[in-house]
């Protein structure tokens, strides 16, 4: 089975070994997706995975087609794990500038959506924030992204996979794709917080468990949309975020430069091709770009 634009398995639907598992019968998925926003559930849910895989080993690893050579070089995956678990982040991932030129390419010829908004629009209609007929327009979520053989090759790439394998304790049976651009606009940030979810602090609830692995496919500085994340958030977390919501928290940024501190922030920043892995239930965000559109490829793994 290969993968088609969302995973080899439909979403909102699980694999035929798991619809077996008692617990598929008595619990709704959408349920336990929620739970996903409380550690500890998440360590639960990778070690009852795990032993599910345990049965069918070779047939989760054929599923997901896995290549035979990385693209990437000079990773060391327990390194790479480590880091993940201690603080949320790992770098050190670089495109090569092929598959960079290609991304782009096929985003740049591509028609993009935003989000509550049915027209299609190519990144060139869009000049300083807005559409020809005028109307703002925040982000482009490229369709058919993997149409794009490059992003293709990424998803089955052997190294991302093994770490993934690593960090979630099991084989991934979900894998979604979103190459998206975010347009620099001349809006004041706290007008594009209200219609802009990312730009506010918030963390992802993506399934029971997950990780995912994030590319800048154009340059990225402090002006250009970098991401912003807290260090070591994706375990602790104030009782009143966990429970009322991902996206965005309920806290002013005050309130959570107060809980993590200043000094566990990191400005994400890198030239086109720069990439990292990290654990999306931390707290995070985009800042609103300014200058110049940012272009970034997200591969979640669940």
């Amino acid at each position: 089975m290969s993968l088609v634009r969302n995973s080899w398995i439909r979403q909102n639907k699980v694999t035929k070994f798991q619809q077996k598992n008692d617990l598929y019968k008595r619990v709704s998925t959408n349920y336990l997706r929620h739970l996903g926003r409380f550690y500890t559930f998440r360590q639960l849910y990778s070690y009852w995975q795990n032993k599910i895989q345990a049965l069918h080993p070779q047939i989760y690893v054929q599923q997901l087609a896995i290549k035979g050579k990385s693209v990437f070089a000079d990773i060391k995956v327990e390194k790479t794990v480590t880091e993940l678990k201690e603080e949320a982040v790992s770098f050190g991932l670089q495109l090569p500038h092929n598959l960079v030129t290609e991304i782009y390419e096929f985003a740049s010829s591509t028609p993009c959506t935003e989000p509550g908004f049915n027209d299609e629009y190519l990144v060139e209609d869009v000049k300083h924030g807005r559409l020809r007929g005028g109307r703002y327009v925040l982000r482009g979520l490229v369709n058919d992204v993997m149409k794009c053989n490059a992003i293709q090759q990424l998803v089955h790439d052997p190294l991302l996979l093994n770490i993934v394998r690593q960090y979630l304790n099991y084989w991934p049976t979900l894998i979604t794709q979103h190459l998206t651009w975010s347009f620099a606009s001349d809006l004041p940030e706290a007008e594009i917080k209200k219609t802009y979810p990312p730009i506010n602090f918030h963390y992802d609830v993506a399934g029971c468990n997950f990780v995912t692995v994030y590319f800048y496919i154009t340059d990225v500085d402090l002006d250009s949309g970098p991401h912003i994340m807290f260090k070591n958030s994706q375990k602790h977390k104030p009782l009143k975020v966990l429970l009322a919501g991902s996206c965005p928290i309920k806290q002013t940024d005050e309130e959570v430069y107060s809980y993590y501190g200043k000094e566990n922030e990191l400005v994400i920043t890198g030239k086109k091709g720069f990439g990292f892995v990290q654990d999306p239930a931390c707290v995070h965000r985009l800042k609103s770009p300014v200058t110049t559109n940012r272009l970034l490829l997200q591969i979640r793994y669940s």
